[in-house]
């Protein structure tokens, strides 16, 4: 391998590789009104109802500001409400009704998202990356 090959650049490849991923999952989001980062802050609020504002945004891999303000568009457009966590030490978020029914309506078209992308990859090199993914987000 040459020293600068600058094909193999893993921080190239990974940013294209994200971009072109988010728009394939924005297309399909956004015919229920939402974005692909919109529906992925959700899913995370649906899994571990009433955690924190700062645990959310670890787990999220997303800078905390940047968290605050899309759960301030979240909240506005009222599919998630906010309450003082029981040490009052920060916020809890929870879905609301309006938010769960927007993330059902969704769950098909991210359904249909991951089996395009598996599609394209095969399953075998599907699943080796999402293994990898998961390897590289933890450097």
């Amino acid at each position: 391998m040459e020293q600068d090959d600058f094909t193999l650049c893993v921080l190239n490849n990974a940013r294209k590789a994200a971009r072109a991923v988010s728009r394939h999952y924005d297309r399909l989001a956004r015919q229920v009104g939402m974005t692909a980062g919109q529906f992925s802050v959700l899913v995370a609020i649906r899994q571990t109802n009433r955690e924190m504002t700062g645990e959310l945004a670890e787990r999220l891999s997303m800078d905390r500001t940047t968290l605050v303000r899309n759960i301030a568009l979240l909240e506005r457009d009222g599919l998630v409400s906010s309450v003082m966590s029981e040490d009052g030490r920060g916020k809890c978020y929870q879905l609301t009704d309006k938010g769960t029914q927007l993330l059902e309506d969704a769950l098909p078209l991210w359904r249909q998202a991951q089996g395009d992308v598996m599609e394209h990859l095969g399953e075998e090199n599907f699943l080796k990356t999402i293994s990898a993914l998961k390897k590289l987000s933890s450097l």
